[in-house]
């Protein structure tokens, strides 16, 4: 996401832009022109702000892999620290989960496995990409760490392990998404939650 504080107005016009054309034409058909011409700012201010213009669609790839990131929580309002109990979070969670596992969500998980292999040979997309997905990690930490402070889960496991797996098995579905026999959502999202029921709420008691 843009940080609406600390990031410069111009600046941040420039990635709203190129995003906006970005979600309505393919990457390799942007040009700086075209981002110039619908932002309204000078091609000096274009590259005061930005190495070069891969630069800019570069920061408009993290931003997009964040929001992809980030809706995995977006919908889990759990009030963690406050009166919530474990079926509510628990409840909360699955449902947050559920919401980002059919095949609707197929082209995000494409687009996000697609922006982090291009950052494994662009050191500087990697860069910005390891800024972004730490913002992302700090959140499934803090999530883990609440469960486990409130007795809900064993608190002697590594509270980055269980953010990097837990988003490891959320992105994992892009392997059935590249197959023709689609893989049943209910059947993923049974394995998705015994994985999540071990790892946040492994004290819970059923009754």
């Amino acid at each position: 996401m843009i940080n609406e504080t600390t990031i410069h107005p111009t600046k941040r016009r420039l990635i709203e832009v190129t995003h906006k054309i970005y979600e309505e034409q393919p990457i390799h058909t942007i040009t700086s022109e075209l981002v110039l011409k619908l932002s309204g700012i000078t091609k000096g201010s274009l590259y005061h702000h930005f190495a070069d213009f891969p630069d800019l669609i570069e920061s408009v790839q993290v931003v997009r892999c964040e929001k992809f990131a980030s809706l995995e929580l977006s919908e889990m309002t759990i009030e963690i620290n406050g009166d919530s109990d474990i079926e509510t979070a628990r409840s909360r969670l699955f449902s947050a989960l559920r919401k980002r596992q059919d095949s609707t969500t197929s082209s995000d998980r494409a687009e996000r496995t697609w922006i982090i292999a291009q950052a494994l040979m662009n050191a500087r997309l990697a860069t910005k990409i390891i800024s972004s997905e730490e913002r992302i990690m700090e959140l499934w930490m803090n999530l883990y760490s609440s469960c486990a402070d409130r007795g809900w889960t064993n608190s002697s496991l590594d509270a980055r392990s269980v953010s990097v797996v837990t988003q490891a098995a959320i992105l994992s579905r892009v392997f059935s998404d590249l197959r023709s026999e689609e893989l049943a959502t209910e059947n993923w999202i049974t394995v998705v939650e015994a994985m999540v029921d071990r790892l946040y709420f492994s004290n819970r008691v059923v009754v």
